[in-house]
């Protein structure tokens, strides 16, 4: 399952990746997410919490992404999982990295505030969706 997280903000998207994801979780919730925020605010940042997240398919997920997103449009992306999941993402990094140009940090799960503050640092507030 994906869900857009409640600190979302303007061109800043935080998802929480759980459990087992579908191509539906994909193509319904996370690209139109990505889509809607390029359109409006034209440089997005992306927090991707995937603590809980069960599935591996990183393949799929990287074929599906990588023809719709807009890569030079993705400034940031901060990944927030357990030591395990930096051991695992760094060896598919290609499939999982999906934005080449895009500045990528890792942070463990205590450090989840220092992700959102870092992604979200130098970000212009604008638009209602701002804090």
């Amino acid at each position: 399952m994906i869900e857009i997280l409640p600190e979302s903000t303007g061109g800043v998207i935080g998802f929480l990746i759980s459990g087992d994801v579908t191509d539906e979780d994909y193509m319904q919730v996370f690209m139109p997410a990505i889509d809607l925020a390029i359109e409006r605010y034209g440089t997005v940042r992306v927090l991707v919490d995937i603590v809980d997240f069960k599935g591996e398919d990183f393949g799929a997920m990287a074929d599906d992404l990588i023809q719709d997103i807009k890569v030079s449009s993705v400034e940031r992306e901060a990944i927030v999982g357990g030591e395990e999941w930096e051991t695992r993402l760094l060896s598919v990094q290609p499939a999982f990295f999906l934005f080449s140009s895009t500045d990528v940090r890792f942070f463990r799960p205590e450090h989840r505030q220092e992700a959102w503050r870092w992604i979200e640092e130098g970000m212009c507030a604008s638009g209602p969706e701002s804090r």
